[in-house]
C-alpha cells in the first residue's frame, strides 16, 4: 500500500479513536491551534497503540516529577516552567508564591527529543502537565515551531482541583494517577530533561 495512504489513514484513525470533542473545551485558556485533546486514558492508549511513532511528554518541573512521581511511559521530561526560590508577593500583599520563569528552550529540547527518536515534527506529540493548565501554552509554543500533531492531555498527571465539597481544593478529580494508569516515583535517567537541554554540557 502508498505510504502516504498509511500515513493518512493512520492519522484519520488516530485523530477519531483517541480525541476528546473540541466543543468540550469551553475556556479558550485551554484551546491550542491544534484543536487536539486528550483525556489521561486516551493519551495512554493512544501512545501504547504506537510506542515507537508518539511521543508522550511531560512538561512538569524537575521538583514536581521527583516529589509527585511521573507516569512509566513518559518519553522524556521537558520543563515549561522552572522552579525558583524567587518570591512573588500576591495583590493582596499578603500571600505569595514562588517565581516560576518560562523555559527559553523549550521548543529546541523537544525538537531534539524528536530527532533522538527518528521522528520528525509531523509525528504525534501529546502533552502532560499538573492539571492541564500548561499544556496549552506549551502546545502553542511548538505550534510556533512548526509542529502540526500536538495534543494536550486535558487532565494532567494529577488531575485538576476539587471545586466544592469536603475535598475541596484537593486534586482528586480526573488525572493520570486518579485513572490508575502506570506510575512510580523512579526517575529514569535517559528520559531526564538535561539528556535534551541544549545548554547542558557533559562534564
Amino acid at each position: 500500500m502508498n505510504k502516504t495512504i498509511v500515513f493518512l489513514l493512520l492519522a484519520l484513525f488516530t485523530t477519531s479513536l483517541f480525541a476528546v470533542d473540541k466543543s468540550l473545551i469551553t475556556k479558550e485558556k485551554y484551546r491550542t491551534p491544534f484543536e487536539l485533546y486528550l483525556d489521561a486514558q486516551e493519551a495512554y492508549d493512544m501512545k501504547m497503540a504506537d510506542p515507537d511513532k508518539v511521543l508522550l511528554l511531560d512538561v512538569r518541573s524537575q521538583a514536581e516529577i521527583r516529589y509527585t512521581g511521573i507516569a512509566d511511559i513518559i518519553d522524556a521530561n521537558i520543563p515549561y516552567r522552572f522552579d525558583t526560590t524567587a518570591w512573588k508577593t500576591k495583590k493582596d500583599k499578603v500571600h505569595g508564591t514562588f517565581k516560576r520563569p518560562r523555559n527559553p528552550d523549550f521548543a529546541v529540547a523537544v525538537e531534539n527529543v524528536i530527532k533522538s527518536r527518528n521522528l520528525t515534527k509531523d509525528s504525534p506529540v501529546i502533552i502532560m502537565c499538573t492539571s492541564g493548565g500548561r499544556a496549552p501554552f506549551a502546545a502553542r509554543i511548538l505550534h510556533k515551531a512548526g509542529f502540526t500533531n500536538v495534543y494536550t492531555q486535558i487532565e494532567g498527571f494529577e488531575g485538576p482541583r476539587e471545586k466544592s465539597g469536603p475535598d475541596k481544593g484537593k486534586r482528586v478529580v480526573k488525572g493520570w494517577k486518579l485513572a490508575g494508569l502506570p506510575w512510580s516515583y523512579k526517575l529514569v535517567t535517559e528520559k531526564m530533561y538535561f539528556n535534551f537541554d541544549p545548554k547542558h554540557k557533559e562534564k
